[in-house]
């Protein structure tokens, strides 16, 4: 008896490591951090409405969190928005601080055979409620080195209203 227990135990510990290194492999993000400290500098871009933006990107906290402060013109008037992108445990996460006036933050998923990471809503503080506006969702293909593009999509009354693209490039 107590050889199956052992054995029974040993059956399940191996499952769960073999879950975990598999699940791991999907979307080490470790690695999507990395690719995000990579992009600190200066980026400029365009989005779909011909409105010109930029970022600038560095890290902080002893590198272990990594600011980005973009700047756009949208309708004509400046706006400045700020994100910070860190690692809780071993997942990759965002605040984003908007212009809505609240503060989404967003959990990622690398994809590194596509140079992907998306980003999902997990929380927000100052959202009275779901029906609020705010960023939901962010995806960041890598293109190369020297150029990336961020869609960002915003949810009201718990629908998408709109996705904004710009391809940014390191200046």
């Amino acid at each position: 008896m107590k050889k199956m227990h052992g054995f029974l135990a040993a059956a399940i510990v191996l499952s769960l490591v073999g879950h975990t290194s598999a699940h791991g492999a999907v979307g080490s993000n470790p690695e999507a951090f990395a690719r995000l400290q990579s992009m600190v500098g200066h980026w400029e871009g365009q989005s779909g409405k011909n409105e010109k933006s930029t970022l600038d990107i560095e890290l902080t906290g002893g590198g272990s969190a990594i600011l980005e402060r973009s700047r756009d013109t949208i309708d004509g008037k400046p706006v400045e928005m700020t994100t910070v992108y860190y690692l809780d445990g071993d997942k990759v996460q965002m605040t984003h601080y908007c212009m809505a006036g609240n503060q989404p933050t967003m959990r990622g998923t690398y994809a590194p055979e596509s140079k992907t990471l998306t980003f999902d809503f997990i929380s927000a503080t100052n959202l009275k409620s779901a029906d609020d506006g705010h960023m939901h969702h962010a995806v960041y293909v890598f293109l190369d080195d020297n150029h990336i593009k961020q869609t960002w999509t915003f949810r009201k009354n718990q629908k998408d209203t709109f996705s904004e693209e710009v391809v940014y490039v390191r200046k």
